[in-house]
């Protein structure tokens, strides 16, 4: 491994750059003199009693007198590993009460994101994609005819091409009946509704554990993350999937 590398795993143990490479020098002439090491190691004579002397503290090196100069020696790489087990223990001790300051009721209060602007609903739409599963939505005629027919047949292949199915709900219109007699090479489900029970200018969609709407007129909508909401908007869709219309 380059020593490069080794620098840059030594810097996520809590090492700087510079003792890193003290620390590296020493373990190369073990034990060192504070001239030998900052010759071998590229750093300023002076600056060398500090860093050592941090490396002290942090359990890495260890001081020795002799004929009257200070020697430094390098502790094992195998220390290194039991430092970092021993913080790794601490932690795991401490977690519970860690745990206790975590204020469980506002993390599961849901998240909103708000999306306006051109590209607004095909940036909710695309989150739905990173979902695996199944898709439900009470649809709109603007979803079919938006970029006169163009964004919607993209979506469904990229659903498609995930093997995500889909349930949409929608009212009687020559958008959505084209769309149902699609269905089955488009792996979707679509229930019409007379214009009289439903009819929609917005889209409501519901998929793993969020909800979106878009408003495909004035480009703009959310996403709400939450899996009580998200729940009973399923049962509310699957409600009206359920009754015979």
């Amino acid at each position: 491994m380059a020593k490069q590398n080794i620098k840059k795993i030594l810097s996520g143990l809590n090492l700087k750059e510079k003792e890193a490479e003290l620390y590296i020098a020493c373990l190369q002439a073990n034990p060192s003199t504070v001239t030998a090491l900052a010759k071998r190691a590229h750093i300023q004579r002076t600056e060398v009693y500090g860093i050592a002397d941090k490396l002290v503290q942090k359990g890495l090196f260890q001081r020795s007198q002799k004929d009257g100069k200070t020697n430094f020696f390098a502790v094992s790489p195998d220390t290194l590993v039991e430092i970092e087990k021993q913080r790794l223990y601490s932690l795991e001790q401490a977690l519970p009460e860690l745990k206790s300051f975590d204020n469980s009721d506002a993390s599961k209060k849901p998240k909103i994101l708000y999306f306006e602007g051109e590209k607004a609903i095909e940036q909710i739409n695309a989150d739905t994609l990173k979902h695996k599963g199944e898709v439900l939505a009470f649809t709109t005629p603007n979803f079919v005819n938006k970029d006169n027919g163009q964004w919607s047949r993209d979506y469904i292949k990229k659903r498609i091409d995930l093997g995500n199915k889909a349930r949409v709900i929608g009212e009687s219109s020559t958008e959505l009946l084209n769309l149902k007699k699609r269905d089955l090479q488009e792996l979707r489900e679509t229930k019409v509704l007379p214009q009289d029970i439903f009819q929609s200018n917005i889209e409501i969609g519901i998929y793993d554990n969020k909800f979106f709407i878009c408003d495909y007129k004035n480009d703009f909508g959310f996403i709400v993350e939450g899996e009580e909401i998200s729940s009973v908007l399923k049962k509310i869709f699957d409600i009206v999937w359920n009754t015979k219309i």
